[in-house]
């Protein structure tokens, strides 16, 4: 059974400052970024069935602009707690969790875990993902049985360097 699994960096965030890393949202240039890469993704039919992401500001706010720019229903995104300081572990533990019947899902996390969850699923080095990166990445199994080295790395996607 053939399955896609989506991994997006957050779009670029506010530089770190006095205040909480978890409340930083995007800049401008992480709005612009995250608009582009929807309507890029529109272009290709992209409509994955879930959207997980973490629930830092910079990551809520790259999920509503993305389905904002695809026109898709905010209502398929799903905010999980366990993704701001994700171990790989934690990430699989998410994405092992999902029900059988959904066959697309993106991933919306910081790196380098993302990254790093991306190379443990796909054994393809890709550590050095931008904000507002995208992998695909290609399964054939059920959800449950996505373990190291699964995957079949698909692509890599930044709307700054592929137009």
């Amino acid at each position: 059974m053939k399955r896609k699994l989506y991994l997006l960096r957050h779009s670029y965030a506010d530089p770190p400052g006095d205040g909480s890393d978890f409340n930083r949202g995007l800049t401008m240039e992480g709005l612009t970024a995250v608009r582009s890469l929807g309507r890029r993704l529109g272009e290709d039919d992209f409509n994955p069935e879930v959207i997980i992401s973490s629930k830092a500001v910079r990551a809520e706010d790259t999920a509503i602009n993305l389905t904002e720019e695809l026109g898709i229903s905010e209502q398929v995104i799903t905010y999980d707690d366990k993704i701001y300081e994700a171990s790989v572990r934690e990430l699989l533990e998410v994405v092992n969790a999902l029900e059988d019947d959904v066959k697309s899902v993106l991933l919306i996390g910081h790196n380098p875990t993302v990254s790093f969850f991306g190379e443990y699923l796909t054994g393809s080095g890709f550590s050095g993902m931008e904000p507002c990166g995208l992998v695909t990445i290609s399964l054939e199994m059920a959800w449950r049985e996505v373990s190291q080295g699964a995957g079949t790395f698909v692509s890599y996607y930044h709307p700054n360097h592929n137009n």
